[in-house]
């Protein structure tokens, strides 16, 4: 039986070649992965750099064209970051008085009263667009009791019933009755 080592030599060098660019991938991969480990108690560090050298012998005599050593390198330059300072999640503005201002959900009897309010339409320098919902509370379409995008003046009837308020991209909503 042949050693395997012998017999390599006696492959052409483009079959070799193959394999040297996957196992530099996965050195890449590996060296990426270390570096991308748990953020969040981590600290400032110099950006560390990771370099792969793979050396393939010259093609044995025997070979039709022999082919010089080839070398391939892979560098990874991996930066850790200072962990972000949390941020609250932006919830809108609670309505003051009788005006619902700005965009976002609103609890009816909560954040707004039920009643019936008045806008001017979208807001400047906007898409033109106008969106407000009244919604029992419940995820997806079937919790909308009524909606519409308008691109001018709107009235709506807020009712008890109603368990949230949403309006996008409205100009203030001022309660009339």
């Amino acid at each position: 039986m042949s050693n395997p080592v012998q017999n390599d030599s006696k492959r052409p060098v483009y079959r070799r070649v193959r394999f040297v660019a996957p196992a530099a991938l996965i050195v890449g991969i590996a060296v990426g992965a270390a570096g991308g480990a748990d953020k969040k108690n981590s600290t400032p560090a110099a950006a560390p750099t990771a370099t792969a050298t793979v050396t393939l012998p010259a093609a044995a005599a025997k070979a039709p064209a022999p082919l010089p050593a080839a070398t391939v390198t892979a560098t990874m330059t991996v930066t850790a970051e200072a962990p972000a300072a949390p941020v609250a999640p932006s919830t809108p503005d609670k309505p003051k008085g009788d005006t619902i201002g700005g965009d976002g959900s609103y609890e009816v009897g909560v954040d707004v009263q039920p009643g019936t309010y008045k806008s001017k339409g979208p807001k400047a320098g906007g898409i033109g667009i106008c969106y407000w919902e009244r919604n029992n509370g419940g995820d997806g379409v079937g919790s909308i009791i009524a909606n519409d995008n308008v691109q001018g003046p709107a009235t709506i009837t807020i009712k008890s019933g109603d368990k949230i308020f949403k309006t996008t991209a409205c100009q203030d909503w001022v309660k009339t009755g």
